[in-house]
């Protein structure tokens, strides 16, 4: 496996590569990598010529100074992780490479509301640095395939939404959320949680599957005020929210029947650690 640090060698390379008609898969973390990670990086090693990682905090998507301070940074086990698969490429460019002169403008894309709800509503210009940074990588790594943890459902939808906007010809490909044995979705901030914490995160899955279970037999605001009481009785909890919104538009959804696929969705500070979590159903 390469290590490239600098955009237009990597971007030399891919082209060298691109005329010999190989295809290009990309994998964009933040690092801190763990099994969801590695199950992505899997899929486009077996899906392509050539996989490339990217490791790169990107300061422009938080909101919250402290979140990004505190964000796990572990680049040297993340090397040995990814020497572990078969990645060919893992780029992990500095601060100055992505935003020159540390010029912090973010893009301006129309996604037509997906970024202003949910996560957009709780963590402002969240999204608008998610894109930027995206497309940045997009234009420096130039894949025919990337590759999204479907954990991150909001996310997915809004890069997907992005490529199209912007005529891309890229495939976004949504992959499967991870969890550990007892169901707690994967996450690189799993780590800062204390033992207590730790303990309690389970029972964000739990919730979320037992929302799923009544979507049949009970309202959507029954259902909703139910999963909320149970989650906001620890003294852990700090719930940012608990929504049931239509798979496609991220709307919120008053009757589950007129619907073809809907995702029951969560976020919350567990302690001072923010957690998200969703399950995606098919109604017909």
């Amino acid at each position: 496996m390469l290590r490239i640090d600098k955009p237009t060698v990597l971007t030399n390379s891919i082209e060298k590569f691109k005329k010999q008609g190989q295809t290009v898969g990309f994998v964009p973390t933040m690092g801190a990598l763990h099994a969801g990670h590695l199950s992505l990086v899997h899929r486009s090693c077996l899906e392509n010529d050539l996989t490339v990682v990217s490791i790169f905090v990107n300061p422009t998507q938080f909101n919250d100074k402290e979140d990004f301070l505190k964000y796990p940074k572990l680049v040297d086990k993340d090397i040995e992780s990814l020497s572990e698969t078969k990645a060919d490429i893992v780029f992990i460019p500095d601060v100055e490479d992505m935003y020159p002169d540390n010029h912090f403008e973010v893009a301006e894309i129309d996604l037509e509301g997906l970024d202003t709800v949910l996560e957009g509503a709780h963590r402002p210009g969240h999204f608008a640095g998610v894109v930027t940074i995206v497309g940045k990588l997009f234009d420096i790594v130039m894949p025919d395939n990337a590759y999204f943890g479907l954990k991150d459902y909001q996310q997915y939808i809004i890069i997907k939404k992005m490529t199209e906007k912007l005529g891309l010809g890229i495939n976004i490909i949504p992959c499967p959320t991870m969890r550990e044995p007892d169901g707690l979705a994967m996450s690189s901030r799993n780590l800062l949680l204390s033992e207590e914490e730790r303990k309690f995160a389970p029972n964000i899955y739990k919730t979320l599957i037992a929302a799923q279970e009544m979507l049949f037999s009970k309202s959507v605001n029954e259902i909703k005020n139910q999963s909320i009481s149970f989650l906001t009785q620890s003294p852990l909890v700090n719930l940012d929210y608990f929504e049931i919104v239509d798979a496609g538009t991220l709307k919120t959804v008053e009757d589950v029947n007129e619907h073809k696929e809907v995702v029951i969705c969560t976020a919350m500070k567990v302690g001072k650690i923010r957690l998200i979590d969703n399950v995606k159903v098919s109604i017909r």
